[in-house]
């Protein structure tokens, strides 16, 4: 940066910032070190830079014009983002951090996830917010992009090659079917799977998990007969439970379900891969130290799963 901006604008700018908090020109030059008359003129030097009075007498008092209000917010933005820019990284405190995280996840990733992250922030990092989002094949990488996201969780067979990512754990499919269902005397055969009717959530429909389970049936010469689309994931149990239809799940989700509805998760007799659930993010949030964090985080929470 060349020195006159540092040794001029930037600190017009800051002079400004504490103008408008001391509404005061004496009280100003003392929080900047300045004389009063040092002061003054970088008042007239902003009231030209924003073709502004920006502050005004009044009984008085000094008060800001409504330019000047609308000014301020923008001005500490443009002064924190400088004051990062050139601090450097700086160690992250989680106990004390205040830091968001937005992300995207399968509604069933989150119900294996989100209660071991819950329980691991609130003990150590109680200030940290975290934002989930439901997740959305089409857009989440523009969102990475763009910045309006910083992780996205799920599984991806070929993630874009300007995506950094880490597995976080490994899933397997089972099926799901009701106890005692009529058809399914004992072990659940390929004839039995592809002839029976499934249930299936939308997110597995818009998804690999749905792609290579459609693909592994193709390659049989069959395609499977789906009467049930629902929105919603955690619907797919309830209605196996109390229906004859079937649904092919991740297993981990299925385990809990499994243990307080009339459930039986039978192994699926279809030759597909383990589903590797991954945290993908940007390359320029890669070093970070409160992303590395949670991304570190992540890491521990899902080790024990």
């Amino acid at each position: 940066m060349p020195r006159n901006i540092e040794t001029v604008d930037l600190r017009l700018l800051r002079c400004f910032d504490v103008l408008m908090t001391e509404r005061s020109v004496s009280r100003a030059a003392q929080q900047m070190n300045l004389s009063q008359p040092a002061m003054s003129i970088a008042l007239r030097r902003l009231r030209a830079l924003f073709s502004d009075p920006l502050l005004l007498r009044a009984q008085g008092d000094m008060v800001p014009t409504s330019r000047a209000l609308a000014l301020t917010e923008r001005v500490r933005r443009v002064l924190e983002e400088l004051n990062a820019l050139t601090a450097g990284s700086t160690p992250f405190t989680p106990l004390t951090s205040r830091a968001q995280f937005t992300l995207t996840a399968p509604g069933y990733i989150a119900y294996v996830l989100l209660p071991r992250l819950a329980k691991h922030l609130e003990k150590h990092a109680p200030g940290v917010h975290v934002d989930v989002r439901a997740s959305n094949r089409e857009r989440a990488t523009e969102w990475l992009e763009k910045g309006e996201i910083d992780f996205r969780i799920g599984w991806i067979r070929q993630p874009p090659a300007e995506h950094r990512f880490k597995t976080l754990y490994r899933d397997n499919f089972v099926c799901l079917a009701r106890k005692n269902h009529p058809a399914i005397p004992g072990r659940l055969t390929t004839e039995l799977f592809c002839s029976l009717p499934h249930v299936r959530s939308m997110v597995h429909q818009r998804s690999d998990s749905g792609e290579v389970i459609d693909q592994a049936v193709e390659a049989l010469g069959r395609r499977l007969r789906i009467p049930m689309l629902v929105q919603d994931i955690f619907t797919v149990p309830y209605i196996v439970a109390n229906s004859g239809l079937i649904a092919a799940v991740p297993a981990r989700f299925a385990r809990g379900f499994a243990a307080s509805l009339p459930l039986r998760a039978h192994r699926l007799p279809l030759d597909i891969p383990d589903q590797s659930i991954a945290l993908y993010w940007h390359e320029r949030t890669h070093r970070d130290p409160a992303h590395e964090w949670f991304r570190t985080l992540l890491g521990k929470v899902t080790r024990a799963l």
